[in-house]
């Protein structure tokens, strides 16, 4: 016994030898800023933490001493301060981190590089600010078309992003954490000032179990708060002119930003508003008729008052309008054949997050509200002909949607247990409800003699509505049993109104940065995620039914045939994947960083519409009954490998490949607007594409000398490079029928090459920069529409998509 009480005297005093840090990483405005890497550095030792969702962090130091401090992270600018003193024992550091800014007043500030974070095992992808406004991807008014810059999201021809092979409506799309998806659809509608987002964070695989109702991933868009200072800038605000068609204003996309103080060090606000007016011309259709006119604006204002240092009080309101004539003007769809598009979408919301104890109790609630008209040009009858589309079309829609969310969440300080556990639990309540009425009047299919190959009728309630009350509480632990290892297992459980079943969803994941692998880490995981059910889906057995009259060559009729969609909510389950993935990163020299991950995601009980009846083309069934089933299996797999380089403490340069197959085993979708007559198989989904490779960045100018340093003075050079593989798309007959598998055929291969120089410049005691740049450098073709009807004359006739444009962009950054 005697011997054992100097042992214990000695891990005493070794115990009390060490230095204990523990500490906040909090912005500008005291709010807490997860997964920042702090680094606490002496000439024989080094120790690192990552800081957790409520921003606390703790590390062990071997000896009291001098230490150098260090945070970063991505979007906020580089802390580093000298050496300072931590005595023995328990100690305290407070780190605040600045937000990037594009214009800022002191030169000695460094933008954070991008890092490797040995304690996040998610497969994290991130777009900043900065990034998302130098960038000359197309149409970049739209924070949307930034997406594809991160590798695993493509756009389909119809500008909808798709995650990870994945349907647009099968990711979780939130807005300063709260869901901000098309309550109807699922699909990511909201228009938001790009300048008001300071990042979006998108999770593809291994994300934690606070995260639902997408298979796919999640995207959160974080937008902007001010600071003490009064900000502004403006984009834009001079309108742009083509001559395509003769001299006029084709684009002004104005945006203006202010945020600052209400009551500094307490009080703070943030408003963007932008205004998007589009005069598109398409090629192909008469002169006077080939323009598409569009105008949207949108406005989100937030606040933030602290209540208390440890009491965050935030609201926010979002409001979109828009409208468009000549709404799906096309080569193959003359204005005739358009609608006038009507739109409106508004968010509020509130959120209180509070310390209690070394806890982070978040709460909030959001309302979202909208609708949608679509009303045709006339009432004439809709033709469709194999040189296109004729008369008007044949569906008019009045849609009103309502969501209201409540949150709640609860962060524990790190508890330790054979290593560090952080701990989160949570609940997440959702109703949704929406109701429509669509009307639809006759159509009728043309041969290329103009003989009627198919005439079609509608009859029924044109009426529809559904609503939905989804609940779900998920638990969290991130496990460190050492240093370098970080281990997280969640379960999340879910429950709707409409299936009434209750979903488990468990999650694994690890990251491993070993020591003998230095700037390596190794991350893989497995989960159950599940979608959301969509109320577009289920309403379908509500709406109209079709009655299709078919005439032979000859004029001899047969039918009708009727067509019409069944859904039995008491037989369906809600869609689930299993997603197992593997990443491996590597910081090399010269602040390289590489990437390579594999994703494998299997999908079950998806929805599909399923023939009741035997389809056996050419000849007719006696009716045409779909019955939604949970029949859809879709897989994913994809291999993607990126190179990220920052120098000069602001510039970026990135690279990267994906092999991918997105397929499905029902890959036939029926609708009444797009009817096709085929059994269901198997095949690609339309966005399917198995290569792809781009790039972008930005650099200075190189500086000449002498009386032309003028020429390249601070002036900027930035890029975008894309190449794909040709989407699929099906190839049917003058009557509906389907010819082949479904994706048989693929559009020409994408390339796509954007190019700008800006200049920043002084004027009127304020900064500005002037972009001049070229988009589809080379001219392309990359079309997006086609003919697809066999036997035409136009058969495998292809619209082409966007030609070579010149883009100005003049921007007010801010004083000088």
């Amino acid at each position: 016994m005697r011997g054992r009480i100097p042992l214990l005297l000695l891990l005493a005093e070794a115990a009390y030898a060490q230095a204990l840090v523990s500490g906040r990483v909090l912005d500008e405005t005291g709010s807490p800023v997860p997964n920042a890497r702090v680094e606490l550095r002496s000439p024989e030792f080094a120790a690192s933490s990552t800081s957790d969702r409520a921003g606390n962090f703790q590390l062990t130091l071997p000896s009291p001493g001098d230490y150098a401090v260090r945070a970063e992270r991505l979007g906020f600018y580089l802390y580093q301060s000298p050496p300072r003193a931590f005595s023995a024992g328990p100690s305290e550091l407070a780190i605040t981190l600045n937000h990037q800014q594009e214009f800022s007043e002191r030169v000695d500030v460094t933008a954070s590089p991008p890092v490797i974070d040995p304690a996040q095992p998610s497969d994290h992808k991130e777009l900043d600010n900065t990034e998302m406004l130098t960038v000359p991807y197309p149409a970049p008014q739209d924070y949307r078309n930034s997406l594809p810059m991160i590798d695993g999201v493509v756009q389909d021809n119809a500008g909808r992003p798709h995650l990870n092979g994945a349907q647009s409506n099968q990711a979780n799309y939130t807005l300063d954490g709260f869901n901000v998806s098309n309550p109807v659809t699922g699909l990511l509608d909201a228009r938001v000032n790009i300048e008001s987002i300071q990042e979006m964070d998108v999770q593809s695989s291994r994300f934690a179990a606070e995260n639902g109702r997408g298979v796919a991933g999640v995207v959160n868009l974080q937008t902007r708060m001010g600071d003490d200072r009064l900000r502004f800038s403006g984009t834009n605000f001079i309108p742009g002119i083509s001559s395509d068609g003769g001299w006029h204003i084709n684009k002004w996309t104005p945006r203006l930003e202010f945020s600052g103080p209400i009551a500094k060090g307490r009080a703070w606000f943030s408003n963007g508003f932008d205004v998007f007016y589009n005069d598109d011309t398409i090629h192909g259709l008469p002169r006077g008729q080939n323009r598409t006119r569009g105008l949207s604006g949108n406005d989100l204002t937030r606040f933030q008052v602290n209540l208390t240092p440890g009491n965050i009080l935030t609201a926010a309101f979002l409001g979109n309008l828009a409208q468009t004539d000549r709404y799906g003007l096309s080569f193959l769809d003359p204005s005739e054949t358009t609608t006038s598009r009507r739109q409106s979408f508004f968010m509020s919301s509130l959120r209180d997050q509070a310390y209690i104890a070394g806890s982070l109790l978040d709460l909030g609630f959001a309302d979202t509200r909208g609708l949608v008209r679509d009303l045709p040009q006339g009432d004439a009858v809709f033709q469709i002909t194999p040189f296109g589309n004729r008369g008007n079309y044949f569906s008019t829609t009045d849609q009103h949607f309502y969501r209201q969310q409540s949150i709640a969440n609860l962060f524990l300080p790190t508890l330790h247990f054979a290593g560090g556990h952080q701990l989160k639990f949570g609940i997440d309540f959702e109703r949704e409800a929406f109701h429509q009425q669509v009307r639809r009047h006759d159509y009728e299919v043309l041969r290329d003699d103009n003989s009627v190959a198919r005439y079609v009728t509608f009859s029924g309630n044109p009426f529809q509505q559904r609503k939905n009350f989804e609940g779900a509480q998920y638990l969290q632990d991130a496990w460190t049993p050492r240093e370098g290892l970080t281990v997280e297992a969640g379960l999340r459980a879910e429950w709707n109104e409409i299936v009434r079943d209750f979903e488990i969803a468990p999650r694994f994941a690890a990251a491993w940065s070993p020591k003998f692998l230095g700037g390596t880490k190794l991350s893989a995981g497995w989960g159950i995620y599940y979608d959301a059910v969509p109320l577009d889906l289920l309403t379908a057995s509500q709406g109209q039914v079709s009655f299709s009259t078919f005439y032979l060559p000859g004029g001899t009729p047969q039918g009708p045939v009727m067509t019409a969609f069944l859904a039995n909510e008491q037989g369906l389950r809600v869609p689930f994947s299993r997603t197992a993935s593997f990443s491996a990163e590597r910081r090399l020299p010269r602040a390289f960083f590489l990437r390579s991950s594999y994703t494998h995601r299997s999908g079950e009980n998806g929805f599909v519409f399923l023939p009741l009846l035997p389809i056996e083309p050419p000849n007719l069934p006696s009716a045409m009954i779909y019955q939604l089933a949970n029949a859809r299996r879709p897989r994913y797999d994809a291999f993607d490998l990126s190179l990220r380089h920052t120098f000069a403490g602001r510039y970026e340069w990135f690279i990267g490949y994906t092999r991918s197959a997105s397929r499905s085993n029902a890959a036939v979708d029926y609708s009444l607007e797009n009817p096709i007559f085929a059994p269901q198989g198997p095949g690609p989904f339309p966005w399917d594409t198995p290569n792809r490779l781009h790039m972008w960045g930005w650099a200075p100018l190189p500086r000449l000398s002498g009386r032309f340093a003028f020429i390249t003075r601070n002036t900027t050079a930035s890029y975008l490079v894309e190449y794909r593989t040709g989407f699929p798309f099906n190839v049917s007959t003058e009557d509906g029928f389907l010819l082949g598998n479904p994706g048989s055929y693929r559009y020409p291969d994408y390339f796509n090459i954007n190019l700008a120089l800006e200049r920043q410049f002084r004027a009127l005691h304020y900064l500005w920069a002037w972009r001049f740049g070229f988009n589809n450098l080379t001219n392309n073709g990359n079309p997006n529409a086609v003919n697809n009807v066999y036997g035409t004359p136009n058969f495998l006739t292809y619209g082409r998509g966007q030609p070579r444009a010149f883009a100005v962009r003049l921007r007010l950054l801010g004083r000088k």
